[in-house]
């Protein structure tokens, strides 16, 4: 078992010292352009549709379930 001295004393072993508290650049113009993208369909989001779609036609009591957690 690990008391509270050991921890600290690994943790200053494997971490180094953080040195610089600011960014390397600028990154509001990053989430800026981030933001203003317009949103897309992925190939994820169109499989799980797919694939709600097929559930749906082949159990479609479980409408009821899907309805619940919406």
């Amino acid at each position: 078992m690990m008391n509270d001295e050991q921890l600290v004393a690994f943790l200053r072993q494997v971490a180094r010292p953080v040195t610089d508290q600011s960014p390397s650049r600028d990154l509001w113009p990053s989430v800026l352009a981030g933001c203003q993208q317009p949103m897309g369909w992925s190939w994820v989001d169109l499989g799980m549709v797919a694939a709600l779609v097929a559930g749906m036609v082949m159990r479609p009591q479980w409408l009821w379930l899907l309805a619940y957690h919406l």
